[in-house]
């Protein structure tokens, strides 16, 4: 190999490697969910708030009442970020109705709540014909909307019954609460929002 070939060879070799590892870092960084300020529930801000009380009479950071303040808040942003996942594929608000949009997040909640389901946002989505897809799909972005629309279920903002624990295009449970219709260009859904469990309501 004369002296440009290797010149060349080296230098296409620099190039490679810092395109590897520049590919690297970007795998390993998180995507922003969405531009602007953050987006927080009410429950973060008064955990926030509390620790912060704590703080200012002693309490130090590393104290197990802070440490537990700080658990839960990082179990809301856990909660939200997937809600808000999951509403960009099953009910973007941009094409959805917001109400439509809040009610989806809200049968995630309220399964939570209920005995006949998995105890956390998390295990209600990856339960098996559930919302795994969903929550696994790879969104580079997670619209600043649909995080809006997690934050109104999280936080209450919604008139959606307790005991609706079904959203899709075939009607479930044992009555309908609302029924949502969905036309674009492309396609015409209707998505049914049921209320109760056969065989237990």
């Amino acid at each position: 190999m004369n002296r440009w070939n290797r010149r060349v060879y080296y230098a296409t070799l620099i190039v490679l490697i810092g395109l590897f590892a520049a590919l690297c870092v970007a795998l390993a960084t998180p995507a922003r969910a969405y531009e602007g300020e953050p987006i927080r529930t009410k429950r973060q801000d008064a955990l926030h708030e509390a620790a912060e009380i704590l703080r200012s009479v002693g309490y130090a950071d590393d104290s197990e009442t802070i440490l537990a303040l700080q658990r839960a808040w990082w179990q809301e942003q856990e909660d939200l970020d997937i809600i808000a996942k999951v509403i960009y594929h099953e009910a973007d608000p941009t094409w959805c109705s917001w109400e439509h949009s809040v009610a989806v997040a809200v049968v995630v909640l309220n399964r939570v709540a209920s005995p006949y389901f998995p105890n956390s946002v998390k295990e209600v989505v990856a339960a098996p014909g559930q919302y795994l897809e969903s929550y696994t799909r790879n969104f580079s972005k997670t619209p600043r909307l649909c995080y809006e629309v997690a934050k109104a279920a999280l936080d209450g903002d919604h008139d959606v019954p307790s005991d609706c624990y079904w959203q899709d295009t075939t009607i479930q449970g044992v009555s309908i609460w609302k029924s949502f219709e969905v036309r674009t260009d492309y396609f015409h859904s209707i998505t049914y929002i049921c209320r109760g469990i056969v065989g237990v309501d």
